[in-house]
């Protein structure tokens, strides 16, 4: 044990005997040391994994950005093609000057009804029926 000597209040010296305690308190001051600089890493981690979390996020978003990107670069190409153009304006049912235009015009209600008379007039007869189990055994045994 060691002894410690202080001085008191009327200048008084009193000695006293510290008790040896050995290794225990120095690994309790230790692991207090260590679980707080461990819960000291713990935010700065969890900042990080959430930032990869978003930039993982935002390069699928690019990702997406730069396909619609390129599909309208296709749409923009087409649409500086001046047979694409005229495509899409006869579709719409533009000529040029000097061209006759036709229009095919559907049948008529009418018309359409009396061609699915003649239709049905013209299929053909109906089958035969079948021929049951026992009939077609004494058939096939030549009875």
């Amino acid at each position: 044990m060691k002894a410690v000597a202080i001085r008191g209040p009327r200048g008084k010296t009193t000695r006293f005997r510290l008790p040896n305690l050995g290794m225990g308190p120095q690994i309790v001051a230790l692991s207090l040391v260590l679980g707080l600089l461990g819960a000291m890493a713990i935010e700065p981690t969890r900042q990080l994994v959430e930032q990869r979390e978003r930039i993982e996020g935002m390069s699928q978003e690019l990702d997406e950005i730069e396909g619609s990107n390129a599909r309208l670069d296709a749409r923009i190409g087409r649409l500086q093609d001046p047979d694409f153009l005229e495509q899409r304006a006869r579709d719409l049912g533009l000529v040029r000057p000097g061209e006759t235009a036709y229009v095919v015009m559907p049948p008529s209600k009418a018309r359409a009804a009396a061609k699915d008379k003649a239709n049905e007039k013209k299929a053909p007869p109906p089958a035969p029926p079948e021929i049951g189990f026992i009939e077609g055994f004494l058939a096939f045994v030549g009875l």
